[in-house]
């Protein structure tokens, strides 16, 4: 009877045991499933993160590359306003011709021979040269350089500049230069006669080549 008393006993402990080991290994295997929920909602958590960062990102490159792509656009444009005035400007001067636009009448070469020749400034130290710009009287601030001796025609008639005197002292010294007429302007004088003014200095002019009486070729 005694021995029937601890068989019974150990086979309740056992019993005990295993149903207490079972329940233990539930609570983890619990534990671990919801660990496990709370990593994947961690996991989805970063993974939104990462992509709205990402189009965030994506979105600020796409506005700095709209941006940049509008100043270039806006930067051609202004290179072709300028551009444009720039062909205005030289169309309206070939127009005008070399006297300007007031000169609708007829000259005679006696009008420009003799002239004087101005600079802006001799020295080189002036920076309103204007080459679509017309000057329809003497400035005071310009330096009288030279004296206009003769006129310079291309083959085909078009007008090429003129011969000046430049350089010397009393006609002892002096030489004679073209100045082409893309460096020179005509002023008009009260008598009817013309002067010329030139972007160019004195140094400049006199260091041209110098034309002698001959044919010019």
């Amino acid at each position: 009877m005694k021995r029937l008393t601890t068989t019974a006993a150990l086979i309740a402990l056992t019993a005990g045991t295993a149903a207490y080991a079972d329940n233990h290994n539930m609570d983890a295997a619990k534990d671990n499933a919801d660990a496990a929920m709370q990593n994947a909602e961690q996991a989805m958590e970063n993974t939104g993160d990462a992509i709205e960062n990402e189009t965030k990102e994506a979105v600020a490159e796409g506005e700095q590359a709209m941006e940049e792509a509008g100043d270039a656009m806006a930067e051609a444009g202004d290179e072709m306003k300028q551009e444009a005035n720039e062909m205005g400007n030289e169309m309206a001067q070939a127009v005008d011709g070399p006297f300007g636009a007031d000169s609708d009448g007829l000259i005679r070469t006696r009008d420009i021979t003799g002239g004087t020749v101005y600079a802006i400034d001799a020295d080189g130290e002036a920076t309103d040269w204007d080459e679509s710009m017309s000057y329809d009287a003497v400035s005071e601030e310009w330096d009288n350089v030279g004296e206009i001796e003769d006129i310079v025609l291309n083959a085909d008639g078009s007008f090429r500049g003129i011969v000046a005197e430049v350089g010397g002292f009393l006609d002892i010294g002096d030489k004679h230069v073209l100045l082409e007429i893309d460096n020179a302007k005509f002023v008009p004088i009260d008598d009817g006669s013309y002067s010329v003014v030139t972007n160019m200095t004195s140094e400049e002019l006199e260091s041209l080549e110098d034309i002698d009486e001959g044919p010019m070729n």
